[in-house]
């Protein structure tokens, strides 16, 4: 999967990067809503946590509510159009403490602990990686850009 993101790289290479801040702030919304979609009662509130969590990069209009508010979106490398698959790709790491507190007994306990692991690895991977991509980037093959950027496929510079 890096080999396309090596090739597409210099196509990119003008982008106006997503802001790190921004992207933060985004994620936060976003895990704030699955949280409060949590708290609806029985299953259907963990399944509708979870869908969201996993799927909002690819709804409709192709950006979460997180991605909205702060006015970034998420495109593909490969310049298709965000999809539902890619979205499920790039959130899987985001949504694994979701899916760890559903084990009986010691889910709350793996959720937090692995949670924090996994947030304090993709902060990491965010802020510190050259072009910006952390682990859930990567395995999709995505990039996270001002919502403008990706008007026309065509990547403007300042």
């Amino acid at each position: 999967m890096a080999f396309r993101w090596e090739e597409q790289r210099r196509y990119f290479r003008e982008a106006r990067r997503a802001r790190y801040f921004a992207r933060v702030a985004g994620k936060a919304a976003d895990v704030i809503i699955a949280m409060s979609l949590w708290h609806i009662p029985g299953a259907a509130g963990a399944f509708a946590a979870l869908f969201y969590i996993l799927m909002c990069d690819g709804f409709p209009g192709r950006r979460s509510v997180g991605k909205w508010l702060t006015g970034l979106q998420v495109i593909r490398v490969d310049r298709e159009p965000m999809d539902l698959q890619s979205s499920f790709l790039r959130n899987l790491t985001v949504a694994s403490p979701f899916f760890l507190y559903l084990v009986p007994f010691v889910g709350p306990f793996l959720a937090f602990t692995v949670g924090l692991v996994v947030l304090l690895i993709e902060t990491y991977l965010g802020f510190y990686d050259s072009d910006g991509r952390r682990a859930g980037d990567t395995f999709a093959e995505t990039l996270v850009v001002e919502s403008g950027q990706a008007a026309d496929d065509v990547p403007v510079s300042d």
